[in-house]
């Protein structure tokens, strides 16, 4: 879930509902409250551990947490160096998301239809919106942070590309950077900086996790193929943004934002299409989500 929240155009989200965890994921944030906070004060520590169910919070936080320390250089240069292989293998594996989402929870009636195509139209319209930067002042990136998560915990839409849309994409990614070379060459007035960034920004999403999650769960209860559907949906509706071949429109003036639009192989001018390689780490993408949904048959075995 970190290293797909980390690359724009791919959900965490997607990660959560292949994998199973989605549901239990919604219904331990919504956990948190005023009541699991009376019970920490009054030292009831096994019952407060119980009820925000941290056996499973805290090893899947933790997990979220090393990948994005340890894939946000990683991810940052593949995404400059190895622009087409990042995207075949994020294609392939939302490919795979998709499939076995529509054999295993997709139901068959209009109803579905119908949210599933309104799904893939809202996924679409926002992988298209133009993307804008400049002077961030830390309410705004409170914001980002709000929206950002918001979008992370839905399959198909993408947290990392809402920020990349919103212009903090970057300033996050440096910001991550930046505290973990804090660790080894400190500096007061760049830890003060990078600090309150990063703080405000995580403050965001701590208040939109929980105020979605709790919007998203009571959907889920109340509307469960249509939800499921729309998901769907927003995944099929994303699948243009992670289209490995992509040509960058010419700007009209140096103030206009960057804008690809997708192409055939044959028609990509960014240098060689690495069409073998592309397909290959398609296929690797592809295989990664069967071996997890088997891994989790044998699991409930």
């Amino acid at each position: 879930m970190g290293a797909a929240d980390l690359v724009p155009g791919v959900s965490g989200g997607t990660i959560a509902l292949i994998t199973g965890i989605y549901k239990e994921l919604l219904n331990s944030i919504n956990s948190f409250s005023i009541k699991t906070i009376k019970l920490l004060i009054l030292g009831k520590f096994n019952e407060a551990w119980e009820q925000l169910n941290l056996n499973f919070i805290l090893p899947l936080f933790a997990g979220i947490i090393t990948s994005i320390l340890v894939f946000s250089r990683i991810l940052e240069w593949l995404m400059i160096n190895e622009p087409i292989g990042l995207w075949s293998f994020f294609f392939g594996l939302l490919i795979a998301c998709i499939f076995f989402l529509v054999k295993t929870k997709l139901r068959y009636s209009l109803n579905s239809m119908l949210y599933l195509v309104a799904g893939s139209f809202f996924s679409f319209i926002v992988t298209q919106l133009d993307t804008f930067s400049n002077e961030i002042p830390l309410w705004y990136i409170f914001l980002a942070g709000f929206i950002g998560i918001s979008a992370m915990i839905l399959p198909g839409l993408s947290g990392a590309y809402v920020l990349f849309i919103m212009g903090v994409y970057k300033r996050v990614l440096l910001n991550i950077r930046l505290a973990q070379e804090l660790i080894l060459d400190f500096n007061k007035e760049k830890f003060i900086e990078v600090a309150s960034e990063l703080g405000v920004f995580v403050f965001g999403i701590l208040v939109g996790i929980k105020v979605f999650s709790k919007i998203l769960s009571w959907l889920l209860d109340r509307y469960p193929d249509k939800c499921i559907a729309f998901l769907i949906g927003l995944m099929l509706g994303a699948l243009i943004k992670v289209w490995p071949w992509q040509n960058q429109v010419p700007k009209l003036s140096g103030d206009d934002p960057s804008l690809n639009i997708s192409v055939l192989p044959n028609d990509f001018l960014g240098g060689s299409p690495e069409i073998v390689k592309a397909f290959l780490l398609m296929f690797s993408g592809f295989i990664l989500i069967y071996v997890i949904e088997r891994s989790k048959i044998l699991l409930k075995k």
